[in-house]
C-alpha cells in the first residue's frame, strides 16, 4: 500500500485576474475556485487518477477541515486517514494575473498528543508499504519525523523523502527507498550552484552516494535525472509547446515512479512512466490525468548517462 504524508497541508483558494494586480487599490477577480493543497496530497490525487489506492496521512483541524476533506472525495482512489488537530488547516492564496504570487499562511501548532497519533499510524506499516513524506515539515517536529521515519525504514517500509534537507540529512544514511528534490534544493543541501543539466546529473550522483536507493532530481522544471543501481538517465519533460502549468509537476514525477515500481520493480521503466505523468501535469490545468499521460508514452525518451554526463 502507498501512504503519502503531508505535514502542513492547505485549503488553496485561487483567484485569477484578467488584468495585473494594482497595490492599494480594489482588485476583483474573474474567476476563484479551491483546491486541496500539499505535496504528499498532489501524489495521492495524481495516484488516484491513476487508479492506484493510496491512503492520505498528516494533519487536519479548524474550520477548513471539513471542506478540504469534501474536496478530497471526488478522488475515488485517495483515502483520507489523517490526524485532527485543534487549529484550523491553513488557507494558501494563489493570486494570477500577470504573473502568480503565493500567499501562504504558517499552519496550526502540532501537539506531542498530535504527533504520537501520527507515529502510530506510521507505525502499522511494514514490508511491502511505501511511505512518501512530501513537503515541508514544521522546525519544531524535525526530531520526532526524523525519529518517525528512522522506525519505519527499520521496519521495511519502503520510505519516500520529498522534505527538509535537515531530514534528508538524518536519514539519507538509512538507504531510503526514493528521494525526490529540485535542482535548487540540491544545491542547498550539498552547498554548491547547480546551473546545467550537467551539474544537476553530478549532483544527483553525489546526493546517491550518500544512500539513497533512488534519486529524482527536476531540474529547471523541465528535465527530470534519475540515479539508480550506479546507472544515471534523463528525460526532457517539455516538448514544443510551452507548458501551461508548472504546479505538482515534481509531485506527478513522484507519484508516477511509484504507480509503476509497485507493478514492474524496474526503476528505468518507472522513471519513464514517471516522466510521461510529469510532462502530462506540465501540460495540464490541473494534476495529471490517464488520458494525458497516456498521450505521452510514445513521445517520452529516457537517455542514459555516462560518467562525464554525456549521454551515451
Amino acid at each position: 500500500m502507498i501512504y503519502t504524508c503531508t505535514l502542513n497541508p492547505s485549503l488553496d483558494y485561487y483567484m485569477e485576474f484578467d488584468r495585473p494586480l494594482k497595490p492599494s487599490e480594489t482588485n476583483r477577480s474573474m474567476l476563484e475556485y479551491y483546491e486541496a493543497g500539499g505535496k504528499g496530497i498532489n501524489i495521492s490525487i495524481v495516484l488516484s487518477n491513476l487508479q492506484i489506492p493510496s491512503r492520505a496521512l498528516g494533519f487536519l483541524g479548524g474550520f477548513t477541515k471539513d471542506y478540504y476533506i469534501t474536496l478530497l472525495q471526488k478522488f475515488e482512489y485517495l483515502q483520507p486517514n489523517f490526524t485532527y488537530v485543534d487549529g484550523n488547516t491553513r488557507i494558501n492564496v494563489k493570486l494570477h494575473d500577470t504573473y502568480n504570487t503565493d500567499l501562504n499562511a504558517s499552519g496550526p501548532y502540532i501537539t506531542a498528543d498530535n504527533m504520537k497519533n501520527l507515529t502510530d499510524k506510521v507505525l502499522r506499516l511494514g514490508e511491502g508499504d511505501y511511505l512518501a513524506l512530501a513537503g515541508v515539515c514544521q522546525d519544531y517536529l524535525l526530531k520526532n519525523v526524523v525519529d518517525m521515519l528512522k522506525q519505519a525504514i527499520d521496519e521495511d517500509v519502503r520510505v519516500v523523502l520529498d522534505t527538509n534537507a535537515d531530514i534528508l540529512r538524518e536519514v539519507i544514511s538509512l538507504r531510503p527507498f526514493l528521494v525526490k528534490t529540485t535542482s535548487p534544493e540540491l544545491a542547498d543541501y550539498l552547498g554548491r550552484t547547480i546551473a546545467s543539466r550537467e551539474d544537476a546529473v553530478a549532483c544527483a550522483r553525489e546526493l546517491a552516494a550518500e544512500g539513497a536507493e533512488n534519486v529524482l532530481v527536476l531540474h529547471d522544471s523541465s528535465v527530470a535525472v534519475l540515479v539508480s543501481g550506479g546507472d544515471t538517465y534523463t528525460c526532457d519533460l517539455l516538448h514544443d509547446e510551452p507548458p501551461v502549468n508548472t504546479v505538482g509537476v515534481g509531485d506527478s514525477l513522484t507519484a508516477g515512479f511509484l504507480m509503476n515500481y509497485i507493478r514492474s520493480l524496474d526503476a528505468v521503466d518507472s522513471f519513464r512512466f514517471a516522466c510521461c505523468c510529469a510532462s502530462a501535469t506540465a501540460y495540464s490545468k490541473g494534476l495529471a490525468t490517464t488520458e494525458k499521460v497516456d498521450s505521452f508514452y510514445e513521445t517520452t525518451v529516457i537517455t542514459k548517462t555516462d560518467a562525464e554526463g554525456e549521454n551515451g
